[in-house]
């Protein structure tokens, strides 16, 4: 019996021993995707501050571009014509690997793009009218490049550029024209005026009164760096508001010949080359501008924030500046929540291309009510040059890329053959776990004009209902994104217990209300989200 019950407690310790052991090996080899699960259902309060991140997501190129595709429930990234070297192979400088990630399955399919003749590396990118991806020069400088994920998702050649371009701002416009300025990194040097592709996508005009020149930095090196990457924000009339990266602002209006005024200075802060700039409150014309550096390549990077405010086209604009952020940062970016908090990531503390040397490895989320940054969780992966953050429809954000070198990378690590995702704190409760999050139960229309009014239902009380535009991002420029806070009223009289009734306005500004794919989000007191849907904002004529 003695006997018995002894061989029993050591047969039970071998199981359990084997069974630690296998316990052991799985957390060893899916270390990442044991934490996400823990991360995402076991209690761990410091979430509801800090946020998480996902495993990554490995992709068969450094997705350098991004773009969020209405419809698709999925994005669109892309690197060059290979996926770890953007320098041309001889005899192949029309095509562009790209790859397509689906947000339900998690799963990345990988297309060479070729039919366009098209090398998209560095281009201007927005989303038009009618959510067309519309994709211009880069390494193929005159080229334009459409993809209609509304009608079936096919690539389709568009009308040559008036002047070849790459590093250049593009922004789709109050009308549905598309302008685009600057780009000396491709095509020839100087002379990068301003030129607007018409709503049909069939002709580009040049705009002769948009003179670049006012829009250089002072970069050392001279005007090929000088017109990169400029801030664009389409607002009222037709017209553009150039945040940056000089210090020196600028308005420019798209009517006939075009005309460009001065907006003065940025406030006391210097030329910001690869900062960023985002309109998180496009209702009250307000623009967060962050960081960069005096020049592209081989400067300090900046702490500086400050804000923006526009009024009426070519007026002077008010400038604060604000408290920095915790940490410098060039080649960062920036992503508009539903909330209005802007959740920044990556860069560098020393602007230099392709490593990771000097890397911020702390994001940081700026509140718009306090006006201050809160330290988030570390990303596990450096993110610098070549790298991009992009809000999704359920809330979260889409982030990577990184390295992407000229030839092949002296340190292959740059390379970063992947995506995440980052939870913000907002999906979390104060313990910890997954908040519940209100629903969108039904809508009364989904293609509307601006100044429309919606009747929203939803399962809770909602405190505010949000419209952020579906959004492209390349090299720290996401000109298509901004947020709109809507003017609501809760309908107390038609109150079932069941479902809650809003009558949700939309402002009647088109330059406020750009045309084109909205994302609109509810949110409950404690500003959880919900899964957004989808809104189309017709041209309003």
């Amino acid at each position: 019996m003695l006997l018995t019950s002894v061989l029993k407690i050591r047969q039970t310790s071998r199981l359990a021993l084997i069974f630690v052991c296998c316990l052991i090996v799985l957390i060893f080899v899916f270390h990442e995707y044991t934490y996400h699960f823990i991360a995402l259902h076991i209690p761990l309060p410091k979430q509801a501050q800090t946020g998480s991140w996902s495993p990554r997501i490995p992709v068969s190129l450094v997705p350098a571009a991004a773009a969020v595709l209405p419809r698709t429930g999925g994005v669109l990234l892309w690197a060059a014509d290979r996926g770890d070297v953007f320098g041309s192979e001889p005899g192949n400088p029309g095509r562009t690997l790209t790859a397509f990630y689906k947000l339900a399955t998690n799963k990345v399919s990988i297309y060479n793009m070729t039919v366009t003749d098209h090398n998209m590396f560095c281009p201007g990118i927005s989303l038009n009218s009618v959510g067309t991806l519309v994709v211009t020069g880069g390494s193929s400088s005159e080229h334009t490049s459409f993809y209609s994920s509304v009608h079936g998702g096919s690539w389709v050649e568009g009308p040559q550029m008036v002047i070849g371009r790459g590093y250049h701002g593009q922004a789709t416009l109050s009308d549905g024209q598309i302008f685009t300025i600057g780009g000396s990194w491709s095509g020839g040097e100087g002379n990068r005026n301003g030129e607007v592709l018409d709503v049909a996508g069939t002709t580009w005009s040049s705009l002769p009164g948009c003179v670049v020149e006012p829009m250089y930095t002072n970069d050392a090196k001279g005007v090929f760096a000088a017109d990169n990457h400029p801030w664009l924000f389409a607002w009222k009339n037709a017209s553009v508001f150039q945040a940056g990266p000089s210090t020196a602002m600028n308005w420019y209006g798209t009517l006939g010949q075009g005309a460009h005024h001065s907006a003065g200075r940025r406030g006391s802060d210097t030329d910001s080359m690869n900062g960023n700039a985002i309109m998180y409150d496009a209702l009250h014309g307000k623009i967060l501008t962050l960081g960069g550096a005096t020049s592209y390549t081989d400067a300090p990077a900046s702490r500086a924030a400050h804000i923006i405010t526009l009024k009426e086209p070519f007026g002077q604009p008010v400038v604060e500046k604000i408290e920095p952020m915790h940490y410098a940062r060039s080649f960062a970016n920036s992503a508009i929540l539903p909330s209005g908090e802007v959740f920044i990531n990556g860069g560098v503390t020393w602007a230099k291309q392709w490593t990771d040397t000097n890397v911020t490895s702390i994001p940081e989320l700026w509140n718009p009510q306090t006006k201050r940054f809160t330290k988030l969780a570390a990303t596990p992966i450096p993110r610098s040059y070549h790298s991009f953050a992009i809000l999704l429809p359920d809330a979260t954000v889409l982030v990577g890329g990184g390295g992407l070198c000229w030839e092949k990378c002296e340190d292959p690590s740059v390379n970063h053959f992947d995506v995440q995702i980052f939870y913000p704190p907002y999906l979390y409760n104060s313990w910890g776990m997954l908040a519940i999050r209100p629903q969108i139960l039904e809508i009364s229309n989904t293609v509307v004009n601006p100044e429309s009014t919606l009747t929203v239902y939803t399962d809770g009380p909602i405190e505010e209902f949000a419209l952020l535009r579906y959004g492209s991002a390349t090299h720290s420029i996401n000109t298509d994104q901004r947020r709109v806070l809507l003017s609501i009223s809760e309908d107390l009289a038609n109150f079932d217990g069941v479902k809650w009734k809003y009558h949700v306005t939309l402002p009647d500004s088109p330059g406020i209300l750009i045309p084109g794919f909205w994302m609109l989000f509810a949110l409950d007191r404690e500003q959880v989200p919900s899964i957004s849907v989808e809104i189309l904002i017709e041209i309003n004529v």
